[in-house]
Parts: C-alpha cells; structure tokens; sequence
C-alpha cells in the first residue's frame, strides 16, 4: 500500500501557485511542517485531511493517492510470513493478523483472494472447540473474501478464480445444490489466453518469451490433469477396469514429463488415490506396487518443498515466481509432510494390510526419513 500525499501538495500547490507558507497559514501549522508533508518526512494529522482536501477541491483519497495494493512479492511474503506464524504462535493470534491484513487491504483483490485461501488450508489451526466448529466458523468466512473478489474485481481470470474458490467452500459446507448454481453443470468452454499472448510474442519475433508461455501453461495444465486423474479414479473404483486403465494412462503420461520431479506432493496424491482403490477393490499387489512408488518419491521430496522447472520445462522459473503464493506450498510444509506419511501408516484404508511384510517395509522407510 502506498500513501503519496506529498507529491501531491506540491503539484496541487504550485498548479495553484499557492506557496508552502499560503498553504500553512491556511491549515493553522507552520512553514516547516507542510515542507515535511511535501518531502515525505512526515504525514499531516489525521484530522488536517478534510481541510486539506477542502483547500484543493479533491476527495480525500485522491489527496493520499492511496492505492491500497500490494505487489505479487509482497502477496507472497505476507503468506508466508502468516502461514510460518502457526509454528510459533497461537491460532488466535494468527486469526487476528489475518483479519487485520484483510481489513488494511480490502480493496486489494489477489491479496484477498489468497487470505480466503490460507483460511481454507488452515481452518483446522485456527480457534474453536472442535474440527466441526471450526469448518463452520471459518470456511464461510473465507466464502465471504471469495464472494467479494468476485463481485468487485476487475480482472476476469481473477473473477474466476474467486467463483471457483466459492463453490469449493459450498462443496466443503455440503451445498451441492449452490455449487451447481453458481458454477453450471456442464464443462465451460474456454480458449486459453495463453495461445494468444504466445502468438503475440511471436510477431514481435519473442521466441524465447513466447516459449516461456507455452511451457508454463504446459506445466499447468499438467498439474490439473494429474489432480482430475486423481479425482476421477474415486469415481471408478466399482469398475475395476476402467480403474486401472486410468491409473496406467495417468502414470504414463506422469513418467513422460517426470511429473514426480515436476510437482511432487501432486504425484503423491495422484498414487495415494490409486492406492486406495486398489485397497478397497482388495487388489493387494497393485496396492504395494503402488505404495512402494510412493514411498520412493517420499523420501527423495525435502520438505519444505518448493516448485520448479527441469530439463524439459526450463523456462517457467519466471512464471512460477510470479504466482500469487511463489513456489511455496499453500499449506504448512510441516503438516503436509505428515499429512503424506500419516494417510499411509495410519488411514483407515490400509488397515487391514497393516501386517503385510511389505506395508513393514514401506513403514520402516518412510518412518526412518521422518526420523533423519
């Protein structure tokens, strides 16, 4: 956020050919005090602003010229700053800065947007007297941030983004009926702007930043492929065919990309997926197949992890630092982790293959990296 009322007095003055002293005899201070606010050094009183504004026949605002926006970095280093504040302090005092930050930066719409997300990844760290109490307190206060990017910002990929986010917290608060309301019921339609600002870049002879674009839109859609495989296979797992069917074309095209090394934690929910079907459809050596694999990418991920490019898909380093949150994960490091390793030695899933000497095994691998 900046406040700019300095420049702002001087161009308002001297347009006028008002000088420093006609200006201060006006507003009851001193010579000294309007060179400061011109400078920068200080800033009027509060209680100056009305006949400050008065004087020069401008609103208030345009008299700060406040735009209350931050940079992409400064986005991101907010979240990160309040999602590492949960490994040292309290949830309600997390809650408050939160709350604060939205309130100072209302009208900065990607902010808001990403406040609503760390709501929803960290709703269960947050104040309240159970894990039920706490989804319903603060994912429709998230929903609240989403509705009012929404309905307010400019930029329609923003807009979008924000309507999808609102019907996943409807889906979270079991709305379906909303989630179809808001968002249709078919498939939307859309032509990638990506393919446009590509072509651009390639009349004005930009090869390399016309690259750049289609890798990271490559890199992205390979990430939502991966997670609609994910999904998907939920939905096959009493057609035991078509399961595994989608389970070889979704590795194969994860092994062509080294999609492992691309996006890890994306891999691992794509195999934890798999494995609990082939866990419910009592498939035991599809099952270890799988874990195995996912150990293996377990215990090869530091944490915390950060996303970037590889040999393939070098040029996207620019487009992922421009992210919203960076190449930062949106959750804690540290409860992603565990919530990787947890889901396989204690989810109910695995239960009965618990004393398999091969689920030992993988246990003692992924016990031993989260002892190291």
């Amino acid at each position: 956020m900046r406040v700019n009322i300095g420049p702002v007095l001087v161009t308002q003055r001297k347009e006028r050919g008002i000088t420093q002293q006609q200006l201060a005899d006006f507003i009851g201070v001193s010579k000294a005090a309007v060179s400061k606010w011109e400078t920068g050094q200080t800033y009027p009183d509060i209680t100056l602003l009305p006949a400050l504004a008065a004087y020069f026949d401008l609103r208030i605002d345009d008299l700060l010229d406040y735009e209350p926006q931050l940079s992409t970095k400064e986005i991101q280093n907010i979240y990160a700053s309040l999602k590492d504040s949960f490994e040292t302090e309290s949830g309600a005092v997390v809650l408050q800065r939160i709350r604060s930050f939205v309130r100072r930066y209302y009208a900065c719409y990607p902010f808001i947007q990403q406040m609503g997300m760390l709501l929803i990844n960290h709703f269960d760290l947050l104040p309240g007297k159970s894990s039920d109490d706490e989804l319903k307190t603060y994912v429709p206060e998230a929903q609240k941030l989403f509705v009012h990017v929404r309905e307010n910002a400019q930029d329609s990929a923003l807009v979008a983004q924000a309507k999808n986010m609102e019907g996943y917290t409807l889906l979270i608060q079991n709305k379906p009926e909303q989630v179809l309301a808001l968002l249709g019921t078919r498939t939307p339609v859309f032509l990638p702007a990506e393919s446009l600002i590509a072509t651009a870049y390639q009349q004005q002879n930009q090869t390399t930043k016309a690259r750049a674009v289609y890798q990271s839109a490559l890199a992205q859609y390979l990430s939502i492929m991966m997670s609609q495989f994910s999904n998907y296979l939920q939905l096959l797992v009493d057609d035991p065919a078509k399961f595994a069917e989608t389970y070889r074309r979704a590795q194969g095209l994860a092994q062509v990309f080294h999609f492992a090394q691309l996006n890890p934690v994306a891999m691992m929910n794509f195999l934890l997926s798999a494995a609990t079907g082939f866990a419910q459809q009592h498939q035991a050596d599809l099952l270890f197949t799988v874990l195995s694999d996912y150990a293996a990418i377990f215990t090869a991920t530091p944490f915390p992890v950060q996303l970037y490019g590889d040999d393939y898909f070098d040029q996207i380093g620019d487009w992922l630092e421009h992210l919203d949150i960076g190449t930062q994960l949106p959750r804690d490091p540290k409860k992603v982790q565990a919530g990787l390793r947890d889901y396989v030695l204690h989810g109910p899933m695995f239960a009965p293959y618990q004393g398999d000497p091969r689920m030992t095994a993988i246990r003692q691998q992924m016990e031993a990296n989260h002892e190291q």
